[in-house]
């Protein structure tokens, strides 16, 4: 009973403290917004699973900064942790750190942070090993990447790629390196017990390199605090002295937007609440994703695994409607249906490629001619019998939190079933959702196509890799995923669709990459190992009552990924208080 009553003492202290940091007024500050789990299952370790995560390559760069940040709409990096970069004469790729960055804890960033946060990296399946051979230490702010297959794409891994701190990581990637010397990786004794020392181990706190940092009294289950970073990148750049991330989905943030609390999300509201934050004065930032919400199938469910059921599935749903209906204006219907976003096919694909793709129109009759054609029919009571006679009855998950995906679950399941499927469609808390598809648990899912990159290969590792059994981060790729046969046939002949992704970001001649990247557009278009619903357009509220920031039209809103505009505009302080 005393322990209870110590325990039920620190919660009041700590919250009394929080309370106090949350409400005072000195220094300017940001109200921004993403979901995070609290402790104790949230924690400190960026490379595991249920990190205290504030969006990946997002919100999560103002502690752990990336190298430089491509400017989208001028094709050009911007310095971030880097003062220099590029291909030497042998094609390695040789980083110099910026001078004079510290890290929270008061030691300097270097070199050896680099080689930390790769070798590392290797242990989760990071994409960049499949281009880098070794990382190694030149002096004390330049590391060299000793490249297997230089290209743009691998230079775009390694330059997005957020850096952590050696004082927390060192001992993995020492232990790491010599896996990767040995070419060691899942079902290798060492390896596999190294990952699950990495998925288990819990820091005590975060240590940040960029110019805020995370402490553990300043998370509550209604936001975090992030306090200035002192000698982190940039600090006497950004223009505010704190940063609260408002934890919650769409639902939980909406109120916070419309009464001034909060004043730049990047959630996917409904047309309806759009409108209402419109007519109360504030702004909305429509930015390219290149990605949006997709319908996957589980390969091991008979009959999803058949191409023509996942055809007569995307003729079966208007996609307009489904958009439209899930993000108003934001919810763009898919054309290439090709896997990647409409924005690049005409920078990647030829024209007559273009031409002859299908654009899977709204077209019922054609999706029951494919049926058919198969030795489908349809019951008594409109539902569809396979050919051996198992009604097409399949339960559809998706992120319950995520208001978008959620809408757009919920139509495609009413346009599936009034086609004559039986699809029960049920929302799953949005992070448990995830780990559903990774561990295989999933009939249906509407995860995400595409992900925000200037090179196609990258989107196909979602269905290819991600979510076909590999996760993101460490603990998550157990259960097989989608479990889809990369080896597949079609038109163009039998290929690997993995080694092709991979190999698409090889090389420095864009023209052979252009090749495979039809490859994979022509292949994913016939097979649809996952149907593209839209493309989400961002319908990002932002409060210009207490944010200065670029005009709505401004070429900084084309960034999107691992380059988002909102963190860089506040690690450059491109956007400040409203004065």
């Amino acid at each position: 009973m005393q322990k209870k009553h110590l325990a039920l003492l620190f919660l009041l202290l700590c919250a009394l403290t929080f309370g106090a940091v949350s409400a005072q007024d000195d220094g300017a500050t940001i109200n921004i917004a993403w979901p995070y789990q609290l402790p104790p299952d949230g924690h400190f370790n960026s490379y595991a699973s249920g990190v205290i995560n504030l969006g990946g390559n997002n919100y999560q760069d103002l502690m752990e900064p990336p190298f430089a940040v491509y400017m989208w709409s001028q094709g050009v990096y911007e310095p971030m942790m880097a003062e220099s970069f590029g291909f030497d004469d042998d094609n390695n790729y040789v980083i110099t750190l910026k001078d004079g960055v510290t890290w929270s804890d008061g030691s300097p960033v270097t070199s050896q942070d680099v080689v930390t946060s790769f070798y590392t990296a290797y242990l989760i399946g990071a994409s960049v090993w499949n281009y880098v051979d070794s990382v190694e230490v030149v002096d004390d702010l330049t590391a060299r990447f000793v490249m297997g297959a230089p290209s743009p794409l691998a230079e775009y891994r390694i330059l997005a790629y957020q850096l952590r701190p050696t004082s927390v990581y060192g001992t993995f990637a020492e232990r790491a390196q010599p896996l990767v010397e040995a070419g060691a990786g899942s079902g290798d004794a060492d390896f596999d017990a190294l990952l699950g020392e990495l998925t288990e181990f819990r820091p005590e706190q975060y240590v940040a390199a960029g110019p805020f940092v995370m402490l553990p009294e300043n998370i509550s289950d209604a936001n975090v605090v992030l306090v200035k970073n002192e000698g982190g990148l940039n600090a006497d750049i950004v223009k505010f002295d704190r940063a609260v991330v408002w934890n919650g989905e769409t639902e939980a943030v909406t109120p916070l937007v419309s009464n001034g609390e909060l004043w730049y999300a990047t959630h996917g509201f409904p047309p309806a609440t759009e409108a209402s934050f419109v007519e109360a004065g504030i702004d909305i930032i429509r930015g390219a994703s290149y990605s949006g919400p997709a319908l996957y199938v589980n390969h091991s469910v008979e009959p999803l695994n058949r191409p023509e059921v996942r055809q007569a599935l995307a003729y079966a749903i208007d996609r307009e409607q489904n958009g439209f209906v899930s993000l108003g204006e934001s919810g763009i219907a898919n054309e290439c249906m090709c896997g990647f976003s409409d924005n690049l096919t005409e920078l990647w694909l030829s024209e007559d490629t273009l031409d002859n793709l299908n654009a899977y129109d709204y077209d019922p009759d054609m999706g029951a001619e494919i049926l058919e054609g198969i030795g489908f029919t349809r019951g008594d009571d409109g539902v569809w019998v396979d050919d051996q006679g198992n009604r097409m009855a399949f339960e559809l998950i998706f992120p319950a939190e995520f208001l978008d995906w959620a809408a757009a679950a919920e139509n495609a399941t009413q346009q599936l079933n009034d086609f004559g499927f039986e699809i029960t469609a049920r929302g799953v808390q949005f992070q448990q959702q995830q780990q559903d598809v990774y561990d295989s648990n999933f009939q249906l899912a509407i995860r995400n196509w595409g992900t925000g990159s200037p090179f196609p290969g990258q989107s196909y590792l979602e269905p290819y890799n991600r979510y076909n059994g590999q996760g993101e981060l460490a603990g998550e790729g157990i259960g097989g995923g989608m479990r889809f046969d990369l080896n597949v046939s079609y038109s163009g002949g039998d290929i690997n669709v993995y080694d092709v992704a991979v190999q698409a970001g090889e090389g420095l001649d864009v023209e052979a990459q252009k090749v495979l990247v039809e490859q994979l557009a022509v292949s994913y278009n016939e097979l649809l190992p996952a149907i593209p619903l839209w493309e989400r357009y961002g319908n990002n509220p932002l409060n210009r009552e207490f944010l200065d920031a670029p005009a709505s039209d401004d070429p900084v809103y084309n960034n999107a990924g691992a380059d988002h505009f909102m963190p860089y505009l506040i690690m450059t302080g491109g956007i400040g208080p409203a004065q």
